[in-house]
């Protein structure tokens, strides 16, 4: 017999009174009880793990993103079949409610309702393992402002609809591992097949990868045919903002060696090189804003290039450079690569589909949940008033960590934090080279990146934070209380 939910009805044995009991059948009973006891166990815990999809459903629906997160173990591997695309990434727990909320808030009248309620123990996969499956369909009107789908004109409204399965932990009753089937409108999938098949135009990210890649070699070529130029009087190394801000004959080099692979292969895109921007932490934001702005208004990509982060450490013979390559959209980073000379080690991720290391995939969520256990990477920079917040930030986090390095070199460091070899980086008055193929790494391994004050991380960010997830919020606290989250711009 099976119950409306389509359980095995588990019900006790109902057995005769009798005044003896022999002992053959005294056992039988024991067993049958406990049998009983079993199988109402599993009914209980089927209908608890139920609970918790109904909860994650009701959170979306009452948009709120603590109950969200409440449902989810600290990372968890979600598999979005999605139109066209099918991706398998690792999120924390704070990124998927991030996610969900930037959803929500694009669509402000979606709302989700189900074809029959989330069911335990309905799916097996190859490995025997049981999903809670539920059908759902959202009701609402499409904004357009997710998933890079331009919506129709006039507006229409959206009907979705799909299949979610939810593997719960049976002992915590959290979401460890879910995957999504979306059915879009035809609208929507004719939009997406139209992306796919502008890749034959020179649009598909992944071959945009591998000129990326190439692109990246060249550039450590340079890097590694010489080993230090720290001698000014040479005319190899020019002071550009203060003396800690220098730049190499060699970074124009390899700046020009990435940018000709880049527009032979891609004329129509935008490029921006850190040698193409003023020196200085006020001139660079500036400019990259109105640059990004530009970009954007004429909806193109645009290529972001480091071409040796870490120059002090080159010019003075260190191997901790590296080159950084990253392609934004719509003011998204949609791809981001660093890449390690020295090691031949390329990190790359693309949005949406993982972070690798030569071709392993990363992880930076790993077991590390404590500042006390944690490597932290400190800025160094140039500002003297925020080099005073970054000490401030060391003296905090010394007595309170297993360690503290300064690298000075924010793309291996984030890099690195998403390889799972460092447990967090801080840092101050960043440009977004500097950051934003690091800051795609870290979050396409699971872990999260922050401005200094707790907010999302976005391409204008230049204060922040970046961890495995785990250590994240206590990290921040103690840079908190250290008054160590925010300085102002020396006037010197």
């Amino acid at each position: 017999n099976k119950c409306a939910l389509g359980f095995q009805a588990f019900r006790p044995l109902q057995r005769p009174f009798v005044t003896r009991w022999t002992s053959k059948s005294i056992m039988r009973h024991m067993v049958e009880t406990a049998a009983a006891d079993v199988d109402k166990s599993n009914v209980d815990n089927a209908a608890a793990m139920e609970e918790v999809v109904r909860r994650y459903f009701e959170g979306v629906n009452q948009k709120d993103p603590e109950m969200i997160q409440s449902c989810f173990a600290e990372t968890a591997t979600i598999r979005d079949v999605c139109g066209i695309n099918d991706s398998i990434r690792s999120v924390n727990t704070q990124d998927l409610a991030d996610r969900c909320m930037d959803f929500l808030t694009a669509h402000p009248d979606c709302k989700v309702d189900f074809h029959y309620p989330p069911m335990a123990g309905r799916t097996t996969d190859e490995n025997g393992k049981a999903w809670v499956l539920a059908h759902w369909y959202e009701t609402g009107t499409w904004s357009g402002e997710s998933c890079g789908i331009v919506p129709p004109q006039p507006p229409r409204p959206m009907a979705v609809e799909g299949q979610t399965r939810f593997s719960v932990d049976p002992g915590t009753l959290k979401i460890n591992e879910l995957v999504v089937t979306r059915t879009f409108t035809e609208w929507e999938n004719e939009f997406q097949k139209q992306q796919q098949q502008k890749s034959g135009e020179g649009n598909n990210v992944d071959e945009m990868l591998r000129v990326a890649q190439q692109a990246a070699r060249a550039a450590g070529d340079v890097i590694k045919s010489h080993k230090g130029c720290c001698s000014e009087t040479a005319g190899e190394c020019d002071v550009k903002y203060s003396i800690k801000d220098v730049v190499t004959e060699y970074d124009k080099q390899a700046q020009t060696a990435i940018e000709s692979i880049v527009r032979k292969a891609y004329p129509d895109h935008n490029f921006l090189g850190e040698e193409d921007v003023p020196a200085g932490g006020a001139a660079s934001e500036e400019a990259f804003r109105k640059i990004l702005k530009a970009n954007t208004d004429a909806d193109k990509y645009m290529w972001v290039v480091d071409p040796i982060d870490g120059t002090a450490n080159f010019a003075s013979g260190m191997d901790l450079c590296a080159v950084t390559v990253s392609v934004i959209y719509r003011n998204e980073t949609i791809l981001g690569l660093v890449y390690d000379p020295h090691k031949d080690e390329m990190f790359s991720a693309i949005a949406g589909k993982g972070a690798y290391c030569n071709g392993e995939p990363l992880s930076a969520a790993y077991a590390i949940d404590s500042a006390k256990d944690a490597i932290i990477n400190a800025g160094c920079p140039a500002d003297p008033n925020a080099f005073e917040a970054s000490m401030r930030g060391v003296l905090a986090l010394n007595s309170k960590s297993r360690g503290l390095r300064v690298i000075a070199c924010s793309a291996l460091t984030t890099a690195w934090i998403a390889a799972g070899r460092l447990t967090a980086h801080f840092g101050y008055d960043l440009s977004s080279w500097d950051l934003c193929a690091g800051a795609l790494l870290i979050k396409e391994a699971g872990g999260l990146v922050t401005d200094l004050d707790g907010s999302p991380y976005v391409l204008e960010t230049r204060n922040m934070l970046c961890s495995n997830g785990r250590v994240h919020d206590e990290i921040l606290d103690i840079l908190r209380e250290a008054d160590a989250v925010s300085f102002e711009r020396s006037t010197e």
